[in-house]
């Protein structure tokens, strides 16, 4: 059975990029809050979740997503998310005010270089 949402990491310096693809609901936001949470050692900077081929998220995923913003405060590692303005899923991260938790950002490079900057 192939997975709806799909993972790949990277390293970008001190700074973990997680790109998500497909589709994050019920049946694949708790383990993907796992993997996420396990992705990122403790000497990284934190964590940038690249959202720009993420085609849908539920209430599952924004639970996941406050759940890793929780998880990195308690390490003092920083969280933040790329996503394309104007996409579905960047206007359901409007919708709960998820910027108030973690800031979000139109690409990749610069959640990575607001990460980076942040140490």
């Amino acid at each position: 059975m192939d997975e709806i949402v799909s993972l790949d990491t990277e390293q970008r310096g001190e700074v973990v990029v997680a790109r998500l693809t497909g589709e994050l609901d019920v049946s694949g936001a708790p383990d993907m809050g796992d993997r996420l949470a396990g992705s990122v050692p403790t000497s990284a900077l934190g964590l940038v979740l690249d959202f720009t081929e993420l085609e849908f998220i539920d209430s599952s995923g924004i639970a996941m997503l406050f759940g890793l913003v929780r998880h990195f405060g308690s390490r003092r590692q920083q969280l933040a998310v790329a996503v394309a303005a104007g996409e579905p899923v960047a206007r359901v991260l409007e919708l709960v005010e998820f910027d108030r938790a973690a800031p979000v950002h139109p690409d990749v490079d610069s959640a990575v270089a607001a990460v980076g900057e942040t140490s």
